[in-house]
Order: C-alpha cells, then sequence, then structure tokens
C-alpha cells in the first residue's frame, strides 16, 4: 500500500476501530490482527502487514498455539483497553493508534515503509517494545529510546498550485515521473496516473517541457489530487488480461481506491469498500484457517473464482471492441488520406524548421478563425506524446506527427492486430481460472469424507521467478534468469522511476531496483551492481571482482538504430552510463523465517545480513554445486534456533541452487 493507499482507508479504519475495545492480539508470522468490540456493534478485525498493507479483514483465522513473545506484549498492554484514535503521520506510510484512556494512553505505531516495523511507546513515547530493533543515520529503534518519525520527505500534494507546481520541475533532468515522486510525497503509480489523466507520457524529461505540455500535466494533477478529496469510490481490483508464465500466479494485478485511466483497457472487479478489496488481494494461506473455517473459505475461493472467469470474460469482449475501434480509425484515415497528409505535413515541416509547440498551436487556432478545413479538423495537440487528435466524421482519431498518413493507418491496423492477438492468450487465461474452479468443486465435494491433512506449500511471491534480494535500504532488486527474463524484467517489470544495471562482461543478468517513490541510496546502487557482476559470467571465470554501471529507464531502447539489427533479448543503451568499480564478487546464502516457512534468499553480504541474522557466504570456487548446496543447507540448519531448523529441512533444495549463479563455490567464515 501506498502512502495515498494508507490516507484514504483511513475513513473505514476510524469508523470501524475508534471507541471500539481491543478483545485480543493475533499474530501469524509478520501478520498481526487486532480482534475489536464495539458495544452494540459487534466484532470487527483489523488487519496490519507492517511494510505491506493495513485494513478490515474479514477472514477467520484461527490463533496460534503459542503467541510470539512481541505479540505476548501487545497482549498485556493493549487488550480490553478502548482504540482513542487512529492517525497517518503527515501523509507518510505511518499508522499510529492511540489506545488506552484520558488519564494514560500508549501508541501502536505501524511502519508500512521498507520491510516494514511494528513498534510500542509508553505514555511519554519512548519506545517500550519493537518488532525489530536497528540503528540508523537519522533516529535509533532501541528499547527506551525517545520514538522519532523519519524526516520527511517531499512537497505536500494537497498545498501545491500553480505557481507551485511550476516550482517542483525547476533543475530536474530526470523524467516526469521520477522527478514528481522524488519531490513530492506521492508512490511512483500514482505519479503514472496523473501522467495518464494529463496525456502526457511518464517518459518525457522535464527540460522537454513546453507550455501545452505543462498545462496538461497541471490539469492531470489537479484532477487527480480532486479524486483524492472525495476519497474512496469503486474501489476495485484490475486483472490479468494475458495468461503469465506460472499457472499459479495472482489473477490481480493491483488493488485500486478508485478507477485509474492507467488501467482502463484491464478488466475490473468492483468491491463495497477498500478493505474488501485489498483483503481479497492478498487472501489468506489454508494454514491460517480453522477447519470449520476452511470449507467457508473455499466456498467464498469458488465465488471469486466465478466472478474473475466473468470479468475475464468482459476482458475478451473489450479487446475485440478495441479491435473493430481500431480497424475503423485506420478505415477513417485512408478515407480522409489528402487532408489527414496535410495535416501531418504541416506540423512535421513546422518542426523541421524550429517553430516551438506553442506557436504551432497559436497558427492552428488562427487557421480554424480564417476557416482553413485541415486546421478545424484538429481538437488537440499533446506536444510530449507526439500525437494530434483530428476529427474525422465526428470520430476523434489519434495521429502519431512522427508518421506520415500511411504509416498512421497501418500502425492502427497493427494494433488491431495485437488485440485480436491478446484474445488468445486471455481465452487461454480464462482456461486456466476454469481448471481452477474445477479443482476446488472436486475438493468441496470430498472435503466431508477425508480427513483434511495440510501440507504446507508455501505460494511464491510474483518477483521469485527472477533472481532477487531486498537492499539494506529496503528497495527490491530484480536479475534475469535467461533471455527470456532478461527480457521481462526490462520490458515489462521496469517502470519509470527504477534503475537499470548491467554488469561489464558477457552473460550478465539486466539487473533492475524497483524505485516506488523516493530514490535508493548509493547503498542500494553498490550491492545492486554486485549482485550483476556476481551473477554474472564473472562468478563461472572465478574473478574476485568486476564493474558494473546503471543508467535510467528512459535510457533504455528495444528499437535499433535505423537499418540494424538487435538480437533477441538485448536492448539499446543512450546517454552517459554510471559506473560502479571494482565490486566483489562474492554472495550471501540465508534463510528468511515467516511464520510456518523459511525462504531460501541470496544476495549481497550487506543486504542479505540487513534482513536476516541466517546467512553464509560464498565465494566462486571448483566442485559440484549440489555438494555446495548440501553443505549451505546443513549450516543454515545449524544457525537457526532449534525449534525452526526443520523449517530450513524442508527448503527444496532447487530453492537453493536458483539462489546460485552458475558454477561451483564454497563456504567462507562470515568474516
Amino acid at each position: 500500500m501506498s502512502n495515498i493507499d494508507i490516507h484514504l482507508i483511513l475513513p473505514e479504519l476510524r469508523e470501524a476501530a475508534e471507541g471500539a475495545f481491543i478483545k485480543n492480539v493475533y499474530q501469524y508470522g509478520d501478520i498481526f490482527v487486532l480482534k475489536l468490540y464495539r458495544p452494540g456493534g459487534g466484532t470487527t478485525n483489523l488487519l496490519i502487514h507492517p511494510g505491506r498493507r493495513v485494513h478490515l479483514t474479514e477472514y477467520a483465522r484461527k490463533a496460534p498455539r503459542q503467541p510470539p513473545h512481541f505479540c505476548t506484549v501487545l497482549r498485556k498492554y493493549l487488550r480490553e483497553k478502548r482504540v482513542l484514535s487512529i492517525k497517518q503521520h503527515d501523509l507518510d506510510r505511518i499508522m499510529i493508534i492511540e489506545i488506552g484512556s484520558e488519564d494514560e494512553t500508549y501508541k501502536l505505531v505501524a511502519e508500512m515503509f521498507g520491510t516494514g516495523n511494528m513498534l510500542l511507546l509508553d505514555p511519554k513515547n519512548m519506545i517500550f517494545v519493537a518488532m525489530r530493533y536497528k540503528r540508523m543515520k537519522d533516529r535509533n529503534i532501541i528499547p527506551k529510546a525517545q520514538y522519532l518519525f523519519p524526516p520527511q520527505r517531499g512537497e505536500d500534494l494537497f498545498s501545491i498550485d500553480d505557481d507551485s507546481f511550476d516550482q517542483l520541475l525547476v533543475d530536474s533532468n530526470a523524467n516526469i515521473v521520477r522527478t514528481l515522486a522524488s519531490r513530492l510525497n506521492l508512490d511512483s503509480l500514482s505519479c503514472e496516473e496523473i501522467c495518464a489523466l494529463s496525456t502526457v507520457s511518464p517518459k518525457v524529461m522535464v527540460p522537454e517541457i513546453d507550455g501545452q505540455t505543462l498545462s496538461d500535466l497541471k490539469s492531470g494533477f489537479a484532477e487527480f489530487t480532486n479524486k483524492l478529496k472525495t476519497g474512496v469510490s469503486q474501489p476495485n481490483l484490475v486483472l490479468n488480461d494475458e495468461p503469465s508464465e506460472e499457472e499459479d500466479t495472482s489473477d490481480y494485478v493491483a488493488f485500486l481506491p478508485f478507477q485509474f485511466q492507467l488501467y482502463n483497457e484491464l478488466p475490473s472487479e468492483n468491491f463495497d469498500t477498500f478493505s474488501k478489496a485489498i483483503d481479497e488481494f492478498f487472501g489468506v494461506s489454508d494454514s491460517e484457517l480453522e477447519d470449520e473455517e476452511l470449507q467457508s473459505a473455499l466456498t467464498k475461493e469458488q465465488k471469486r473464482l466465478q466472478r474473475i472467469i466473468d470479468k475475464q470474460g468482459e476482458g475478451i469482449g473489450n479487446l475485440k471492441a478495441k479491435a473493430d475501434k481500431l480497424r475503423i480509425i485506420g478505415e477513417l484515415i485512408y478515407s480522409h488520406f489528402s487532408i489527414t497528409q496535410e495535416v501531418l505535413g504541416t506540423v512535421t515541416k513546422a518542426r523541421a524548421d524550429d517553430i516551438p509547440w506553442d506557436e504551432i498551436i497559436r497558427r492552428i487556432e488562427e487557421g480554424k478563425t480564417k476557416g482553413i478545413p485541415s486546421a478545424i479538423i484538429i481538437e488537440k495537440i499533446s506536444p510530449s506524446q507526439g500525437q494530434i487528435i483530428v476529427n474525422l466524421n465526428d470520430s476523434k482519431v489519434t495521429l502519431d506527427v512522427r508518421l506520415t498518413a500511411q504509416d498512421n493507418a497501418s500502425r492502427a491496423y497493427d494494433l488491431a492486430k495485437k488485440s485480436e492477438a491478446k484474445i488468445k492468450g486471455a481465452n487461454i487465461q480464462i482456461e486456466r481460472t476454469k481448471a481452477k474452479l474445477e479443482k476446488l468443486e472436486v475438493s468441496i465435494a470430498t472435503e466431508p469424507e477425508i480427513k483434511r491433512v495440510r501440507v504446507k506449500i508455501r505460494k511464491k511471491r510474483w518477483y521469485e521467478k527472477f533472481r532477487w534480494f531486498t537492499s539494506s535500504e529496503g528497495y527490491l532488486v530484480l536479475g534475469g534468469r535467461d533471455i527470456k527474463s532478461n527480457e521481462d524484467i526490462a520490458k515489462r517489470q521496469m517502470s519509470a522511476n527504477d534503475i537499470f544495471l548491467h554488469a561489464v562482461i558477457h552473460g550478465a543478468p539486466y539487473t533492475v531496483i524497483k524505485v516506488p517513490d523516493e530514490a535508493p541510496g548509493q547503498q542500494t546502487i553498490e550491492e545492486a551492481a554486485q549482485f550483476a557482476v556476481t551473477f554474472s559470467r564473472a562468478w563461472q571465470d572465478g574473478l574476485s571482482g568486476g564493474d558494473a554501471f546503471w543508467v535510467n529507464p528512459e535510457q533504455v531502447s528495444f528499437s535499433p538504430p535505423s537499418g540494424e539489427h538487435l538480437p533477441t533479448g538485448s536492448v539499446m543503451l543512450y546517454g552517459t552510463k554510471n559506473f560502479v568499480r571494482k565490486v566483489a564478487v562474492e554472495l550471501a546464502v540465508g534463510v528468511l523465517l515467516e511464520g510456518d516457512y523459511a525462504i531460501a534468499v541470496s544476495g549481497p553480504p550487506s543486504a542479505i545480513e540487513a534482513n536476516t541474522e541466517y546467512f553464509v557466504r560464498v565465494i566462486p570456487a571448483d566442485g559440484k554445486k549440489g555438494q555446495l548446496v548440501k553443505e549451505i543447507q546443513a549450516k543454515l540448519k545449524k544457525l537457526v534456533p532449534e525449534e525452526q531448523s526443520h523449517l530450513v529441512s524442508q527448503i527444496p533444495q532447487e530453492d537453493f541452487m536458483r539462489a546460485l549463479p552458475a558454477g561451483g563455490g564454497k563456504v567462507v567464515d562470515k568474516s
């Protein structure tokens, strides 16, 4: 959840929680559930997953037999106490729940950024207990220390007017999304939505913005902030319309508080409340449910899958309609070929003569007053998109100013064919969902006769199909495993705010730092560079170090220069490369303990050490990879607490194999 999501869900949480009593506190790994009771109003469950989400949940989870120590402390000081208030700190991803009475209050602080944290503050705002302790540059999370909020980042978007919006862009050499995300207290998805509402490309560089583009941006920003002021409306889940490589991947792309222009071509499912949408998005694992509640959850899942099938069917209808519309656009361009070519030719010549867009727009308005037909049909020009919207037979047609009339028509037909091709993929997705439904129906039918045996199979997160790690600053870093996943990372997973890295050696993975809002520090960039070099040929070649570089997404292109060929999975890089020199070829392999599971992780030692205390260091060496995996697993079993060592044994050796580079290696002392 972004800071905007938290801001928008607060009214729901306040209505349910303020004035209610905390009957109990439950902890499931990093997930906390506060069972709330309001006299005369029944019970509700407030779920808090630090670093991820906060919402009301309708899933009835079973209570763990032995609550963790942190949970026990929360129960001791919070049970039977009244919730006085729920607040968000300065539009940041920090939520504060004040609990107690007028005489004495405690504060439960949920930090929703980075890896997340949960803290209990005493009546003097001193840290009484925390889920994670850490010393940092600007504050310390340690017992008996005064709790300090992290430094405020970005401007308050609700206080921005036309003049201050201009100031946001001053001296920026980055693209619009990166600039807005770094200078406003706003996540990158919201910044991309502002661009979508403005019909401005998120990749356009700030120095290239002209008067019309700036005006469009201000209009999109105003529309977005007005939606935020209105609050949650039509909360929804956005569905995939293409099959993923892995069949068990979630059917959902995003949860949204209102309709986003970014996703207007994808099918979506509406919910009564934002909490219900988020609750549905994340779901619940079988291991969290009681037997008597499992059947109810299965029936709910059955209905959910049927709704998804219905929505996917709607998506196919939308793709067909889009293809039909594009074919009509192609025909309209051909039937008005001369005047369309005149419009494009006039604008292209003006740009070739270095006439500014503002002047071109002024001349077009002047031409309309004179009754010039080629000016009259122009409805709008979007300079940042390089687009002209014209009216042909009372239909709005978008033309690419860089193309001829012939090429624009051909492009419309090509896009129509792509939409028709996506229908095939959407049908595959429907068949997969139907297969899940049929399997579930068999499970429901046989449930009464069969004693259920719980098999704790962990559902992997979307990014685990790539190489990945979480940096010491809390940023997700992705790396390709092969040509196909390299292409997937660069084309589909890389957003306008991210950072692209590559080792200066053949056979290296594409590496991307996912940047949701604030740009990462040098530590994350160096860790990502080390990751890129370590998983390159440098490991197999037994090198001790290597170089890497990073660039911004707008410097990465999938189109070769005219007349040249670009091999499959390759990219063109333009502009200045930022080098990171002499990074060590070494790896830390460890485990993350999450409830009933242990997860194999690997990455730069500094990053792994920041996320788990259970790890070993590995360097390149001769020897069989299978033997190395056995040694790593055996050492990690000894490092974790004895009562959790069985969780390490349950990790498939394949997971450790996937966490290592190609080639042999050896475990070395941590020091």
